[in-house]
């Protein structure tokens, strides 16, 4: 940069970084500043700045760490969210705050309520399978699903979804959709164990046996479907264990820790074969579990009850996706590396220029969802059953994020995947880090003598 623009470019960063100004700022400042989460309201936690509850930093807004809970303190709250730095509005896709509450509006009862009541019900009376049955065919308030765009009608197929004839490839599409997630690796013990303190809730591990699963393994053993790659798990226990004595206290709600295993037929299909379904269990001051393992039913009352059993993994695997995989993976961590960059690279710098198409909204959608979707009474805890504790669970998952797994290979070696190299997007992926590896080294230029 030539001599004469410097003090032009150190001004300008000055102004950024906002050190000198405390705010409140107006929709015309442009301070990147870091600040914790204080933004959700009065009655829920400060996320960010403590060891209890990590967060990832948020672009400071002014505000002191108080939530005013009156109206006009509400329109405070809005203004200040709209306070987002002007080059990175672009605008809010509207999808999930038109949809989140029609299709909490179309929550059916009965997950509100213990699988076993449902059970004892279902076999006592089997004729209350003709209401189930009315209600597969009703097309649920405003047209329910056919009302959203076809996209959002992809959902999960009740029995499996046919994949490409490529097992590997069927394998990898599942780990796509379930994104980078700490529960989603290949089998590598007979029985999944826990990682919850042994002190607190004693032993944990699974009660999913060989025997139970084995006639879904088309002839194979666990250790043969494990070895080929055919057998995985989709691990929602440890993360909802100890927040369920709080969550089934909530009105209306009954939720489960869960395990799903799911094996890779021989015809493309990747399909679910038993469901551990837990309730914590307090003993002798230790939070034990009570479990029980369902396995897959095609006809009578056990058929619903499997569908059930997939309906409480489902209730599981959506709040996970919206506030870990979606929410925290996809957003919240980004905002850190925005800050930074506005912070310490001048526009001017190559490697800003970079990285700015990929910030691009985020900063702007970040703030509309910490005021309409995270925040107290949001969509987010209208259609997640976690409920007021959403995104208190979502910063106790945080304290397992580590900034160094998340780019390849390490992300596929965490996810069991180092030797699938021959997928495409395995391989893809690793030329291209390789690819920009080697071109930021040109940048720097050729080591020096002494180093």
């Amino acid at each position: 940069m030539p001599a004469a623009l410097k003090p032009y470019r150190d001004d300008e960063l000055r102004n950024l970084r906002g050190d000198d100004q405390q705010g409140p700022y107006e929709a015309h400042d442009r301070v990147y500043r870091y600040d914790v989460y204080n933004d959700l309201g009065d009655s829920r936690q400060i996320l960010g700045g403590s060891k209890e509850f990590p967060y990832p930093r948020r672009c400071r807004t002014g505000r002191k760490l108080s939530q005013p809970a009156s109206a006009a303190g509400a329109e405070h709250l809005r203004a200040a969210g709209r306070a987002v730095r002007a080059s990175q509005e672009v605008g809010l896709p509207g999808l999930l705050a038109q949809g989140a509450g029609r299709w909490h509006r179309a929550g059916h009862p009965h997950l509100r309520r213990p699988l076993p009541r449902r059970v004892r019900l279902l076999r006592r009376h089997p004729q209350a399978l003709r209401g189930w049955h009315q209600a597969a065919q009703h097309p649920g308030p405003r047209g329910g699903a056919q009302a959203l765009p076809a996209p959002a009608r992809q959902g999960p197929h009740p029995h499996g979804r046919r994949l490409p004839p490529q097992a590997p490839q069927a394998a990898k599409s599942m780990d796509d959709r379930r994104r980078v997630r700490k529960g989603d690796s290949r089998r590598r013990q007979p029985a999944p164990k826990s990682s919850l303190d042994p002190s607190q809730y004693g032993d944990h591990t699974s009660t999913i046996t060989e025997a139970q699963i084995g006639s879904s393994l088309e002839g194979l053993t666990v250790q043969q479907a494990v070895s080929s790659n055919r057998l995985y798990i989709l691990d929602h226990h440890d993360h909802m264990m100890p927040y369920l004595v709080r969550l089934n206290n909530l009105d209306d709600t009954f939720l489960y820790a869960t395990r799903t295993l799911l094996f890779l037929k021989g015809d493309g299909t990747l399909a679910p074969v038993a469901i551990e379904l837990s309730t914590p269990l307090l003993q002798g001051g230790l939070t034990t579990a009570k479990s029980t393992v369902y396995t897959p039913a095609s006809t009578g009352v056990e058929a619903w009850i499997w569908q059930l059993a997939k309906a409480y993994v489902c209730v599981n695997d959506y709040g996970y996706h919206q506030l870990v995989s979606h929410w925290l993976n996809t957003h919240a961590v980004m905002e850190p590396f925005i800050i930074a960059t506005n912070r310490q690279l001048s526009v001017t710098h190559p490697v800003h220029k970079l990285l700015h198409p990929h910030y691009r909204d985020t900063m702007n959608i970040n703030s509309r969802a910490r005021e309409l979707l995270v925040s107290a009474g949001g969509i987010i805890e209208l259609t997640v059953f976690q409920r007021k504790y959403a995104m208190e669970m979502s910063s106790v998952t945080y304290k397992d994020w580590n900034f160094n797994e998340q780019a390849l290979p390490d992300d596929l070696i965490k996810r069991a995947w180092r030797c699938a190299t021959h997928l495409a997007r395995t391989r893809c992926g690793c030329y291209l880090r390789t690819t920009l590896t080697r071109w930021m080294g040109s940048l720097s230029g050729p080591p020096s003598s002494s180093g």
